[in-house]
């Protein structure tokens, strides 16, 4: 399959993912909980519907395996093409109706980050589709999507996920978290790291070691093929494998003049 190819396959099983997940919000099921799924969070009704729609879609394709925060990893472990998959980023915004959240599909040719050739991200509320294939730069419903040209960290709006950090870890953002302009987190991590690839924030920031392939790959391609530079904590390679075991800490930023004030101010 190509670029093409991909780029129709997710975007229509995504967009039945929201048919289905518009319905159970609908029908009033939103905090309906089934069991705890593979990454060790609680599965709601809305999960497993959302992951119910993508599966139906990719398990027709010969030769791939699926990587799933709800289901864990599915078919072949010798596959050479990869899905990693997480069908509702931000379910606990989904279950106390706060309006943003999105599902997430990454397609990868090995089992590392640098592997990833499509993502497709899509905003469940509004219907936002953000694409990208590896080397073709990135989409938003359709059109080219580029990041903020912000340099100055006073004029910086960031995305920060402080969720359940320490204390210390807190404490050491300080100093970054007074010198921006303003510090947000909206609560779906994937679709927030799109944000950043369109210029409605500036920068995001992870520093807590948890994060996972499956809310991050697709939105990690989106955001580089669109111009803006993510690494690791201290500025080096980010390659995480694509596994539900691997967790890992980020810097997203528009440039790399940011990228490099940002990391000036981050604790050691």
């Amino acid at each position: 399959m190509n670029g093409e190819d991909w780029r129709r396959v997710l975007t229509d099983a995504s967009k039945e993912v929201q048919r289905k997940v518009t319905r159970v919000a609908e029908q009033g099921e939103a905090s309906k909980a089934l069991e705890v799924g593979a990454s060790g969070d609680t599965t709601l009704l809305a999960d497993k519907e959302a992951e119910s729609e993508l599966f139906k879609a990719l398990t027709r394709i010969k030769g791939l395996r699926i990587v799933s925060e709800e289901a864990g990893s599915w078919g072949d472990p010798k596959a050479k093409l990869v899905a990693i998959v997480d069908p509702l980023d931000g379910s606990s915004n989904f279950e106390r109706r706060i309006p943003f959240y999105c599902t997430s599909v990454a397609v990868a040719t090995g089992g590392s980050l640098k592997d990833v050739r499509f993502g497709l991200v899509r905003n469940l509320v509004n219907g936002d589709v953000y694409w990208a294939e590896k080397g073709k730069g990135c989409t938003k419903n359709g059109e080219h999507a580029a990041p903020s040209r912000v340099t100055s960290l006073s004029d910086t709006v960031m995305d920060a996920d402080l969720s359940r950090a320490p204390p210390e870890l807190i404490a050491g953002m300080g100093p970054l978290i007074s010198a921006v302009k303003r510090q947000v987190h909206q609560g779906a991590n994937a679709l927030e790291l799109c944000f950043v690839a369109e210029g409605k924030v500036d920068a995001f920031v992870d520093l807590r070691k948890k994060m996972r392939s499956t809310d991050f790959a697709a939105a990690y391609l989106i955001a580089t093929e669109a111009g803006a530079t993510v690494t690791d904590s201290d500025g080096g390679v980010l390659d995480p494998e694509l596994d539900l075991a691997a967790r890992f800490s980020f810097v997203a930023a528009n440039n790399k003049t940011l990228h490099r004030r940002i990391l000036e101010l981050l604790p050691g």
